[in-house]
């Protein structure tokens, strides 16, 4: 009983000489393949041939028939496709096999006619696979392609074998696929009719055009951004701790302590001018004391005497203003409006009027009854921030501020805080000048 046998190597010569060397001229190659194995992405891959042969029983095994020479195709297009020649040789080798009962006859070859001949005078098609067979195909044992033309029955001389004589290729219906995909390979017009697959260029993916840089994902060039250096302000913290609000002490930029303060003080407001006019009336509201020490520094720069500055108080006990120029309330400030604002010279009136004393109220109604052309309000500078500026939204609206006691405190300029210009800083004029003086001297006693 004729047995089946798988052999592997890596040449195809080696094969078939082994094949011949081990098990003689009878048995029959059912198939042979190419596999490439191992590697990534069909890179690296190594290749090797596996040979299917069928070796009949020793006691079965016949006579080996005389060689004939094989019926081969004439012509340029057998000369120019080996492949075609293998496949014709193989097809005439299944139709004469089918006509003697062959075990392998497939039934495409056994229907087709042919003169029947004797099984002992079949002549045996021999075949040579690694010649004729492409380095990128396999051997195929049955395919789609046209037969060859018979050979003449008494050919003018022998044509030279392409195989050794000693093997048999017989075909069956393992390999029809394959022989079906090679025979459409070779139909393809891409190929050149060589049978050879010809390799094209890579063309990279389509890729549509985006809308914007944005979704492409390309790069966009940005105009250049020069870096942020961060400017030394080494007097900012001291300033703060004198009371200078925050948003100024930020602008004290410079190594310069003169240079770093005047900046920060730039957007300090003016203190409007006192009014100058005939009959104008300034109003000094503030502790009595300290609004009269004020009053007289009006009264010189407005260039009045004594008889144009007026108290509004309950009374006029240590301060030195003869009881005739007292106002003790609204009403009286009313009457005596009258003749003021027929006057051909400004007057000066000082309310006294104190957060403990309470009596915000009272020095608005006493401002609003005089007709004032200006309210200023003379503030402590040791008093909290916040208790100033409640007082100073009972007086109704308040042109500048007087700041008195500024010695006596440690940050004074918290004042900066109640946004209203500065006409007096203790006794100059408060100007930007005087607070830079003031403030630098308080930076160089805290540095000594």
């Amino acid at each position: 009983m004729p047995k089946r046998l798988l052999l592997e190597g890596s040449d195809i010569e080696e094969l078939l000489s082994q094949v011949r060397d081990e098990h003689g001229p009878g048995v029959s190659i059912v198939s042979a393949d190419r596999v490439r194995t191992g590697g990534f992405a069909g890179f690296f891959a190594r290749q090797r041939y596996e040979l299917t042969v069928e070796v009949p029983d020793p006691a079965e095994r016949p006579a080996a028939p005389a060689p004939a020479p094989p019926a081969a195709p004439t012509g340029p297009a057998a000369a120019a496709d080996p492949m075609t020649a293998l496949l014709a040789q193989a097809e005439e080798q299944e139709r004469r096999l089918s006509l003697t009962g062959s075990r392998t006859g497939s039934p495409a070859s056994a229907s087709a006619p042919a003169p029947q001949r004797p099984a002992a005078a079949a002549p045996s098609v021999s075949l040579n696979l690694a010649q004729a067979v492409p380095a990128q195909a396999h051997v195929p044992t049955h395919a789609a392609a046209p037969a060859a033309p018979a050979a003449p029955a008494a050919p003018a001389a022998p044509a030279v074998p392409l195989v050794p004589e000693d093997f048999v290729v017989e075909t069956g219906t393992e390999n029809r696929a394959f022989a079906d995909m090679l025979a459409s390979l070779q139909r393809d017009g891409d190929t050149g009719g060589t049978g050879a697959l010809l390799a094209r260029a890579y063309q990279p993916p389509a890729v549509a055009p985006a809308a914007g840089p944005e979704r492409s994902g390309a790069v966009v060039p940005r105009a250049f951004q020069p870096p942020v250096v961060e400017q030394e302000r080494p007097f900012e913290q001291a300033l703060t701790e004198l009371g200078l609000p925050a948003r100024m002490a930020r602008q004290a930029v410079g190594s310069d302590m003169y240079t770093a303060v005047k900046r920060a003080l730039a957007g300090l407001a003016e203190a409007p001018a006192p009014p100058r006019g005939a009959g104008d009336v300034l109003v000094i509201v503030g502790e009595a004391h300290a609004a009269l020490h004020v009053a007289e520094k009006a009264a010189r720069l407005l260039n009045v005497g004594p008889a144009q500055v007026l108290l509004a108080a309950r009374s006029t006990a240590g301060t030195g203003i003869h009881n005739t120029r007292l106002l003790n309330g609204p009403r009286s400030a009313q009457q005596r409006a009258r003749k003021i604002h027929r006057d051909n010279v400004p007057y000066v009136v000082v309310v006294d009027s104190t957060p403990e004393q309470g009596n915000g109220e009272w020095s608005r109604a006493v401002a609003d009854a005089l007709g004032a052309t200006a309210v200023w309000a003379v503030v402590d500078a040791t008093r909290k921030t916040a208790d100033t500026a409640r007082h100073l939204r009972t007086l109704g609206k308040v042109d500048a501020i007087a700041v008195n006691a500024v010695a006596a405190t440690g940050d004074p300029a918290s004042v900066l805080d109640l946004d209203i210009p500065v006409s007096y800083l203790a006794d100059r004029p408060g100007t930007a000048p005087a607070w830079a003086a003031l403030l630098c001297e308080r930076l160089e006693e805290k540095q000594s």
